[in-house]
């Protein structure tokens, strides 16, 4: 009998396996069934996983991606990812952050993922477990 775990279950499987193991894997699913693939690869690739990382990643991670980059990508994430991350910002960073966010103005929601997915791929690489 073949469990149905959905994808969300399948990412929650995939999130604790190791990188190679996860990568041999998903190499299978997008052989196989290329449309489970890409929304694998998505949900992987979801900024709303920073919330996992601990403060000192996050103060990291903002301090690697550029502050445009971020400006844009928290136009269009959880109001609780986007609290989380400006309070890891000083205060003054934190008023320039709001700045920017308001001057970058409306974004193609396309446009507003890719550089999501970006910063989280970013966050996968450098925190990921070995």
């Amino acid at each position: 009998m073949t469990a149905k775990i959905g994808i969300a279950g399948a990412l929650e499987i995939l999130e604790g396996l190791d990188p190679a193991t996860r990568e041999r894997i998903l190499g299978e699913i997008q052989s196989q069934q290329p449309e489970i693939y890409e929304q694998l690869r998505t949900g992987l690739l979801n900024i709303e996983n920073l919330m996992k990382l601990e403060e000192s990643q996050l103060r990291e991670l903002l301090q690697a991606v550029p502050r445009e980059k971020w400006a844009r990508a928290l136009r269009a994430c959880s109001p609780e990812l986007k609290d989380r991350l400006m309070s890891n910002l000083p205060t003054r960073a934190r008023a320039d952050m709001e700045d920017l966010i308001q001057a970058v103005g409306p974004q193609p929601l396309n446009e507003v993922r890719r550089i999501q997915s970006e910063i989280a791929l970013e966050a996968k690489t450098r925190f990921e477990r070995k």
